[in-house]
């Protein structure tokens, strides 16, 4: 397991181009959404007095009147997601079936969807890019001796592009019959949870069947990453076939492959916890601390994809390995 780590990190750093350009993609992505936000607010703050206070700080009274006017995919985004809020908010869509594209999610008591459709439909195009990147990265990673062109990524991409979007097929339908099963069990936990005469037990109750549901997505999701390395390392054309035999991998080498995963997963956690430390320590007011900080994130952001890809290549070690 620590070969794969130190190997798998070592070929990231390699090719640390690879991380680069799936961050260009992030922000990209996410510019799509924020460049027109950001000239909205700006039109709005015109010549108003809330202006300096959102420059400098923020102005709830103005934000709340502002947000109960939106009707599309701003009334979706508020300040709980600055800091470490968004992975918390991430975290409870995921729960709640909301990513991707809204397929597993039970609607809200007003029956309107938890997330804005232009929102999941850009988070489903971002899902279609990384699959597409995915073959040829996972192309570059195989070799030792590190190395890449954008030509040889972009052919391995579209080389493997079919069959990483078949299995992508593969593991929503495993994912949707997860939650199938999840929910009327959720339904029976919370009955249990109401009828506790202790708040500890009912918390109990409430968190155990949160965790449960999470470590599933983990596992499932470690399953669909050694899939993949299949797919790439013995050309295998079958989805389906891909899929169940990275199952039955991760059940005999569960230990060793666990292990490997829970290490990088503390890892992120980790780094989102130093983020968190920045973030609180340093204030942000004016045009300049707003560009260090978003230099900052963007750092971040290059430490979590670097970890990411550093997990994809230390699947690709152990299954080598361990075949």
């Amino acid at each position: 397991m620590s070969a794969a780590l130190r190997q798998g990190l070592s070929a990231v750093a390699r090719n640390w181009g690879l991380v680069l350009l799936l961050l260009a993609v992030n922000v990209l992505l996410a510019g799509a959404l924020a460049v027109p936000l950001a000239a909205d607010m700006e039109k709005e703050l015109r010549n108003k007095d809330a202006a300096p206070g959102m420059m400098y700080g923020f102005d709830y009274n103005w934000w709340s009147e502002w947000h109960d006017r939106q009707a599309g995919y701003a009334g979706s985004l508020g300040p709980e997601i600055f800091g470490v809020g968004f992975a918390f908010r991430n975290l409870d869509l995921l729960l709640k079936g909301a990513v991707p594209l809204g397929l597993f999610a039970r609607p809200e008591e007003n029956g309107e969807p938890l997330l804005d459709p232009l929102i999941l439909g850009l988070g489903a195009l971002y899902v279609l890019v990384q699959l597409f990147l995915t073959g040829g990265v996972l192309g570059v990673l195989r070799a030792p001796q590190g190395g890449w062109t954008l030509r040889a990524l972009l052919h391995g991409s579209g080389f493997y592009f079919g069959r990483m979007l078949r299995l992508a097929l593969v593991s929503l339908l495993v994912l949707w019959v997860l939650f199938v099963l999840y929910f009327p069990l959720a339904g029976w936990v919370d009955t249990l949870a109401r009828d506790s005469v202790s708040e500890r037990t009912a918390m109990a109750w409430t968190i155990g069947r949160h965790a449960l549901l999470l470590l599933a997505i983990l596992f499932l999701n470690m399953v669909n990453g050694y899939a993949k390395v299949m797919i790439v390392v013995e050309e295998r054309a079958s989805a389906v076939l891909a899929w169940v035999s990275a199952l039955s991998f991760c059940l005999r080498r569960l230990l060793r492959a666990g292990a490997h995963y829970a290490v990088l997963a503390l890892a992120a956690v980790l780094l989102l916890a130093l983020w968190h430390l920045l973030d609180g320590a340093w204030s942000t007011t004016g045009y300049a601390t707003q560009v260090v900080t978003l230099l900052l994130f963007q750092l971040f952001l290059f430490a979590r994809l670097f970890l990411r890809l550093g997990l994809l290549a230390g699947q690709l070690v152990l299954y080598r390995e361990n075949p």
